[in-house]
């Protein structure tokens, strides 16, 4: 309405003017013609009242145009006022008017709102290029193709893997590189990529051969993964070259092959010396018995102690000899065992009885805590042997002063041996080498070797043994407070009831009495 008024009121003021300019043509053609000077007098007066009645009708339509305009910007106060309150644009910004050569409160929130745009589209873009390099520095090959096979986007590796640029590739049937049915993917007559291992939204991964057109096959592990991209099926594909690591597992099979080889010509190698040391050994020691017992001998004193200091030095490198030797069968497969139901009684006194001389004269009580009735196990009589003279040999060689038992436990539940304990007060195994002390070549310390003697493959092979007999052997210790190995027995029989006997092993009749 306010643009209807101003229209008016510029017709008022043109109407004005035309009639103005038309009286002043009428009195110059009029005065040739001797018009009377009183006609023109009221002639003027007509055109002065007709102007001022113009002008008047022109002003008042000004003024009310101006009304109008007043009224319209009152409303659009009110309505920035309610705008500032509904927003978070500070107070007063909105209804201040703005200065001359200032942006008006709507321009400004107008540059507001596009700052905040370029901001975020500038954060997008950065983030859209770091996910971009991260995907390009990944080595396998990343697709992503649409429901039809056609790849809307590639990484680098991906370009690398067919020779070509990622600008070549994208928007190019990925079908036309690679074999469908390699990458376990199907197309039907509709040209839509089916996935028949996709079970659902999680994605499948597969090892397979993938098959280049007029490239070598390699193989390779594909993960596949659905994508919804623009409200379009998409899917995900990563193409990981294994050719590297088929190469690298050759090459490790190859090597383990030849140290294969190169272990049991070891192995060979070391038997064959172990034994004719061995035989040299078992002949030196059997001599040096002869030449003690003779009745012949001229030896005196103190020949006979260096006679008795060779014998033990050669039965101690020959138990040595002996570990060697059973260690290399048992690398090689060749260790057998015979399985039978021995009565493990007999065979621990023994073994009590021949570390007996080893304790004499030391503040060391050797003794055994056995049932007082025949206890059989499913063992092999020779090596339960063996591996008890490792378990009381090394608790006499470290314990200094104190004791070592020997104990046979029944399972009074099923009436079978459960296990042979051997405890000792000696110098016990610091925690942290408990796990270390059954690997072979091992010892609890550095030191062990050089002061107590011995190679570190006693308790190797005892456990070994052991588990091959069907057994357990495992070992708790405190350093200082000594340590106790037991035997825990898988398949074992006994025969009978009783209660365990206290005795030293070399008295059957304190062997066979009843505890206190």
């Amino acid at each position: 309405m306010a643009s209807l008024r101003a229209r008016c009121a510029v017709g008022v003021a043109v109407a004005s003017v035309v009639t103005v300019a038309t009286v002043a043509v009428a009195v110059r053609t009029l005065r040739p013609l001797g018009v009377a000077d009183a006609s023109t007098t009221q002639l003027w007066i007509t055109v002065a009242l007709v102007a001022v009645v113009s002008g008047a009708a022109a002003i008042g339509v000004a003024l009310l145009a101006l009304r109008e305009r007043g009224d319209q910007l009152a409303r659009l106060a009110v309505a920035m006022e309610s705008l500032a309150r509904n927003s978070d644009v500070p107070d007063g910004t909105l209804t201040a008017l703005p200065a001359p050569g200032e942006r008006s409160p709507i321009e400004q929130t107008v540059a507001d709102l596009q700052e905040r745009q370029q901001l975020a589209l500038g954060a997008e873009r950065a983030a859209s290029d770091r996910y971009r390099a991260m995907i390009d520095t990944v080595a396998s090959s990343v697709f992503a193709i649409d429901g039809g096979g056609r790849i809307i986007a590639t990484n680098t590796a991906a370009a690398a893997m067919f020779g070509r640029t990622r600008e070549t590739m994208l928007g190019s049937l990925l079908f036309d590189l690679v074999a469908a049915e390699s990458l376990h993917m199907a197309v039907d007559e509709l040209g839509t990529v089916r996935i028949p291992a996709l079970t659902s939204d999680a994605g499948v991964r597969f090892s397979t051969s993938v098959r280049r057109f007029g490239q070598p096959t390699f193989p390779a592990e594909v993960a596949i993964a659905p994508l919804v991209l623009d409200w379009q099926q998409a899917w995900a594909v990563c193409v990981e070259d294994l050719t590297q690591v088929r190469d690298a597992a050759a090459v490790l099979d190859e090597a383990r092959a030849a140290e294969d080889v190169a272990n049991r010509s070891r192995t060979r190698f070391l038997g064959n010396m172990s034994r004719q040391v061995r035989a040299s050994l078992t002949l030196m020691i059997s001599h040096s018995r002869k030449v003690r017992r003779s009745r012949h001998s001229t030896l005196g004193e103190r020949d006979g102690l260096h006679l008795d200091r060779v014998q033990e030095t050669g039965e101690s490198l020959l138990l040595l000899v002996n570990d060697i030797l059973d260690f290399t069968r048992m690398e090689s497969g060749g260790l057998t065992l015979a399985m039978t139901q021995t009565d493990i009684v007999p065979i621990v006194n023994d073994v009590v009885a021949e570390f007996e001389p080893k304790v004499a004269g030391r503040p060391v009580l050797l003794e055994t805590t056995l049932p007082s009735v025949e206890v059989l196990a499913t063992v092999d009589a020779i090596r339960l042997r063996q591996i008890l003279v490792y378990l009381v040999g090394n608790a006499v060689k470290f314990t200094a002063r104190g004791s070592v038992n020997v104990s046979v436990i029944l399972d009074h539940v099923t009436g079978c041996a459960s296990a042979i304990l051997i405890r000792d007060t000696g110098i016990g195994i610091p925690l942290d080498r408990q796990s270390n002390i059954f690997a072979k070549f091992e010892q609890a310390s550095s030191n062990i070797g050089s002061r107590y003697g011995g190679a570190g493959l006693g308790l190797s092979l005892s456990r070994r043994i052991a588990s091959q007999m069907g057994c357990a052997l495992s070992v708790e210790s405190m350093p200082g407070a000594g340590s106790t190995f037991t035997l825990a027995f898988v398949n074992s029989g006994v025969r009978g009831n009783g209660a365990p006997t206290v005795g030293r092993p070399g008295n059957p009749l304190a062997r066979a009495s009843t505890p206190a």
